[in-house]
């Protein structure tokens, strides 16, 4: 299994303070990335819109509902990671230092971990984001009709209450 400092190495996680100073953009985009995921869903139930939007009408939006729920919970997860000063480009990298600073909390200086105390990820939590990225990967790259209404109204819950978390998270470090 690849670590953190494997990461680094390849230039794929950057250990960065300016992003401390950026977080919200991130959950800004989380939020944005739930509100399509919301618009997408109410579009695919409603006869009316899909008329209106001239789409077939066997169009099914459960594919975009995985992929925009996926990606509102990783950017708030990469909202947790600029808090504490680090850039992701992978989403390996990203998962992986969810779980050594939020979870295990072995890598943390001592101000990093005053001001994360009592604001940590549940395993369950973490776990739901792996999935969702799984499930993501079925709808972006698979052809076949696995990605079911079930997967995305399940993902869909999971984004909104990830996203809520990491909101909670960021709210605590900051009154810190």
């Amino acid at each position: 299994m690849k670590s953190i400092k494997w990461f680094m190495k390849e230039g794929l996680l950057v250990k960065d303070n300016s992003f401390k100073l950026i977080y919200n953009k991130f959950l800004e985009k989380a939020r944005n990335n739930l509100i399509t995921m919301n618009l997408l869903a109410e579009m695919d139930k409603n006869k009316q819109t899909k008329d209106i939007l001239k789409l077939p009408k066997d169009y099914n939006a459960d594919e975009w509902i995985v992929i925009t729920g996926y990606y509102s919970m990783y950017s708030s997860a990469l909202a947790l990671l600029a808090k504490i000063g680090f850039k992701s480009k992978n989403h390996t990298a990203t998962i992986l230092v969810l779980e050594e600073f939020f979870i295990k909390k072995n890598l943390l200086n001592q101000e990093d971990l005053i001001l994360l105390k009592n604001a940590s990820l549940k395993k369950e939590e973490l776990r739901e984001l792996s999935e969702a990225r799984q499930k993501r990967e079925i709808a972006q790259y698979s052809i076949t009709k696995q990605t079911t209404r079930e997967i995305a109204e399940k993902i869909s819950k999971d984004a909104k209450n990830f996203v809520n978390k990491c909101e909670e998270i960021l709210i605590k470090i900051n009154k810190k």
